[in-house]
């Protein structure tokens, strides 16, 4: 359910879905991420904490990077806006546990 502009967006707007290909890359379990803006307000600047993050397949840096050990960007640090997701693949032993823990909110 979207909210309404007046109301109050946060990092809980933030959707990040995962779930397995069933592809197996390089001996590792594939894994798809789904990261979607479920409010009506724009939100950029996103960063997903993405502690001990890694994968043996190459993720198109404009859509998710390590910007340390513990941070990843989102779509470049650029506007997710509302039902356009960003989407990519990766492949490792488990699936992590990608959450959000920083974003900006732009309402206008």
């Amino acid at each position: 359910m979207m909210k309404s502009a007046l109301g109050y967006c946060g990092l809980s707007d933030i959707e990040v879905e995962q779930k397995s290909t069933g592809e197996i890359v390089k001996g590792k379990a594939e894994y798809e991420v789904v990261i979607n803006n479920t409010c009506i307000c724009t939100q950029y600047n996103i960063h997903l904490d993405c502690n001990g993050f890694n994968t043996v397949v190459s993720i198109d840096p404009t859509k998710f990077r390590k910007i340390d050990d513990y941070q990843c960007s989102v779509n470049n640090e650029d506007p997710v806006f509302t039902e356009a997701p960003i989407v990519f693949k990766y492949a490792w032993d488990i699936m992590f546990d990608l959450k959000p823990i920083y974003s900006t909110i732009a309402c206008s």
